[in-house]
């Protein structure tokens, strides 16, 4: 019988197997950092390495846009329009107290008491409040921002008249002093421009929804039970919104300690808890309206300044004669290799959020125009199929950044992929015009929304409506008052 003798020997094969350079290793985590800590990695990046030189631009706090270097003016937020001279804007915009910006010297005790007159400090104008309505109103309408502005009080409120009295002295229509005033409702800090204690809370309360931290029963109290609030009447709430009284006042306690009722102090650090909400937004991405359409402009490619240093590069070049020290040739290459890499990492950073930015602005036209309600079912996928990319790409472009929009809101960029926005907005649209003494319940929505060709399931409606913070039917609903009230529920009736 034969004995077949077997061996084991080790081989070598070559094997072709893709491998990743430091250059794609730095654009992959570059690509995903938020704008808010890309300052921090480049400075961080510019002390450890010699050969990299980065200089940062001052930049606008409203559209995060590098200002002009000899105006220190934002060229995004201040357009021919707004550029009014500072004289004329001293003249025009008063509050009640007297004037909100001084004119040169000592000023005198009101006006240092008076927190519009510290918001003059806080833009090297004295204009941010004035830019920031400018910029999300056609250039028409910036006489009606200029006399909205200029008739906040020391509190930051508007009279009660403010859109009759504001049309009549400008010979405009009420519906575009509406829009202005809508406008400047939604800066910072939460209440500004409101006509009264009562809307500065409810103000406050939906910048906490849009926030995602939603109060729905504290809207109700505060829309509905203002006056029986303010005297502390938590039985007589409790009974209305058949609730315990327990609870009503729970939630009054949030009212008190988290909202402020005097929006123009929230200028102030700290003064009230929703500072960290007031807080902007930098956009990484601006997207602006022209004569030829939207425009997308990537504000961080010209918000820094970067470059190898000279005699690094000098000596990478002649490193055959400068020394004959391996150690010293080995940090010129490293650290010369290093700083074309970064440079390179964040240019293409920037590239990558441009075509992303451009496809967006050709996929959803109609949302950049119209609004929430014009909104396309998109998702990552098609963008990255759009413009030739992975998927992933698109992804770590996007997540964690924002884009200033055309009307002056500043938006994440999810909100180009959230197909559930046009149900949103439907949804109160429908809400909004329902009959408040017989509200719609979850399952009359439903079939409301399928006659229009929306097919939404009920508990999808429940959970749509919670995340904007809209009330079940039980508790939407609004008591006809009646006609000849008990005498001894007259004081809970009262009109708020």
């Amino acid at each position: 019988m034969d004995v077949i003798e077997m061996r084991t020997e080790v081989t070598q094969t070559p094997v072709q197997a893709p491998g990743i350079s430091y250059r794609q290793i730095a654009a992959v985590r570059l690509l995903q950092i938020p704008s808010q800590s890309l300052d921090e990695v480049v400075q961080r990046e510019a002390d450890e390495n010699p050969a990299l030189e980065a200089d940062t631009c001052q930049c606008c706090p409203r559209c995060n846009s590098p200002l002009d270097s000899t105006t220190a003016r934002c060229p995004v937020c201040d357009g021919a329009t707004r550029a009014a001279s500072d004289e004329r804007v001293r003249e025009d915009m008063v509050d009640l107290d007297g004037p909100i910006y001084s004119s040169g010297g000592a000023s005198g005790d009101e006006d240092l008491d008076d927190p519009i007159t510290r918001v003059a400090a806080i833009a090297p104008t004295g204009e941010a409040l004035l830019q920031a309505l400018c910029l999300s109103l056609p250039d028409e309408d910036a006489p009606i921002a200029e006399y909205l502005v200029g008739n906040l009080d020391h509190h930051g409120f508007l009279p009660p008249t403010i859109i009759t009295d504001a049309a009549d002295a400008l010979g405009c229509d009420v519906s575009a002093v509406e829009r202005a005033l809508t406008a400047l409702q939604r800066l910072d800090p939460p209440g500004i421009g409101a006509r009264g204690g009562q809307e500065c809370l409810l103000l406050q309360l939906e910048r906490l929804r849009e926030a995602g931290d939603p109060h729905p029963l504290a809207e109700v109290m505060v829309r509905e039970h203002f006056n029986e609030l303010a005297h502390r009447r938590y039985r007589e709430i409790a009974r209305s919104l058949d609730l315990t009284p327990r609870r009503v006042e729970t939630e009054w306690e949030f009212i008190r300690s988290s909202l402020y009722p005097y929006p123009a102090h929230g200028f102030e650090e700290g003064v009230s808890a929703l500072a960290p909400i007031a807080a902007p937004v930098r956009p990484d991405v601006v997207i602006r309206k022209t004569a030829t359409g939207y425009v997308a402009d990537v504000v961080e490619r010209n918000r820094y300044v970067l470059r190898v240093n000279a005699e690094y590069l000098w000596a990478r070049k002649h490193l055959a004669h400068i020394s004959q020290d391996d150690a010293t040739r080995t940090h010129v290459r490293k650290h010369v290799d290093q700083a074309q890499a970064f440079i390179a990492a964040l240019r293409q950073r920037w590239d990558t959020m441009q075509r992303v930015s451009d496809a967006l602005i050709e996929m959803q036209h109609d949302f950049l125009e119209y609004g929430q309600s014009a909104l396309r079912p998109l998702t990552r996928a098609n963008v990255a199929h759009r413009i030739g990319l992975h998927e992933s790409t698109v992804s770590r472009a996007t997540d964690g950044k924002y884009v200033l929009l055309p009307n002056g809101q500043t938006a994440s960029f999810d909100d180009f992929f959230d197909a559930s926005l046009p149900v949103k907005k439907a949804l109160l649209d429908i809400i909004s015009e329902e009959n408040v003494e017989r509200p719609y319940s979850d399952e009359q929505l439903m079939r409301i929304l399928r006659r229009r060709g929306i097919e939404v399931a009920r508990r999808t409606i429940a959970k749509y409506r919670e995340e904007l913070g809209v009330l079940p039917s039980r508790l939407r609903r609004v008591r006809a008052t009646p006609a000849q009230p008990a005498p001894s529920r007259a004081p809970a009736l009262v009109s708020v």
